[in-house]
């Protein structure tokens, strides 16, 4: 069997793929798997094992050549956007499937008109498997660092012996992020023993640098220097990683990370809470919650309830229980 899968961006999502293609390398052990993403997120795929192809997506000409230089027995798109359904279009394979997005149900629960809750995004993407394994249920999405790091990434060693929390402060949304005093006030709680790494994007160095000016003694600020498989790699020496409804979330979850996902204008019903049992999620269930899909840049209402009442203290407590676990 020749399978090609379609799923261009982004990081989270992209991840939560993994369980699609490991139920099928286990079905089909000896099937040839050809992964389509966008540059940016090809070497998260080289790290989910499968011996994956990766094909990189590019808007040009070019691409559909090459595509249509390979034959599939079965296309199975895992985006639904319009440039997955060009691609599964014109793929040569007998077989094309898309997964059910579950788009009318999301509305439904962002406008509150209904009480019903999507169990998770890996459930939704074995409804593209339902002919072909109709029996199939996703498991647990499982990344592999030593795949490509070779070099594993190296933590100070005078936090030898201490307990090390990997924290991502930044998000796409502004509403999906915690807020900067927050952090700063759960960082004057800190035990003696803990020490903290913020990690992100060249982005959110900014942020970072300014949650932790007052507490360089027990932190450092290595957003932007880590690619996407080192960074994975690197989150394996944490204790603990605290991070919103973001693709960070979702690799820690798949590194099988003791982790803390903080929920603001989204809510876990929508499909997107972390599959781990060492996850804990910290969630207001304000009823204005969620009023987004994917995060905005200001609260609706005026008041950010959803994250403000979080509380430092909440946060602390919980990674205290979390660490003595």
């Amino acid at each position: 069997m020749n399978f090609l899968i379609i799923r261009l961006s982004s990081l989270g999502d992209i991840i939560l793929t993994q369980a699609v293609v490991a139920s099928l390398r286990r079905h089909f052990p000896n099937c040839r798997i050809t992964f389509v993403c966008k540059e940016a997120f090809a070497d998260i795929v080289r790290i989910m094992g499968s011996n994956i192809e990766v094909l990189i997506w590019r808007e040009k000409l070019s691409f559909f050549k090459e595509l249509r230089e390979q034959e599939y027995d079965v296309a199975i798109d895992l985006h639904g956007k319009l440039a997955s359904h060009l691609i599964t279009l014109l793929a040569k394979a007998p077989r094309k499937y898309r997964y059910q997005k579950q788009r009318k149900l999301r509305q439904q629960i962002v406008k509150h008109k209904t009480e019903e809750r999507i169990s998770s995004t890996v459930d939704l993407y074995f409804s593209a498997l339902t002919e072909l394994l109709p029996d199939e249920r996703g498991e647990q999405p499982k990344l592999y660092p030593h795949l490509l790091v070779k070099e594993e990434p190296a933590l100070p060693e005078a936090w030898e012996g201490k307990k090390v929390i990997a924290i991502f402060a930044g998000a796409a949304h502004f509403t999906k992020t915690y807020p900067l005093t927050q952090y700063r006030d759960f960082l004057r709680l800190a035990k003696d023993d803990w020490r903290f790494i913020f990690l992100g994007s060249e982005a959110e160095k900014e942020l970072s640098e300014a949650i932790r000016s007052s507490f360089e003694a027990i932190s450092i600020n290595q957003c932007g220097t880590h690619d996407l498989a080192s960074l994975a790699g690197l989150l394996q020496k944490a204790d603990l990683v605290i991070s919103s409804d973001s693709g960070p979330m979702h690799m820690a979850a798949a590194l099988g990370c003791r982790q803390i996902a903080i929920f603001g204008s989204t809510h876990p019903r929508l499909g997107f809470a972390p599959l781990n049992p060492k996850a804990e999620v910290l969630c207001a269930d304000l009823p204005c919650q969620p009023c987004t899909l994917h995060g905005r840049e200001s609260c609706p209402l005026g008041h950010w309830d959803c994250m403000t009442q979080i509380t430092p203290q909440m946060l602390f407590e919980t990674v205290e229980q979390s660490l003595s676990d």
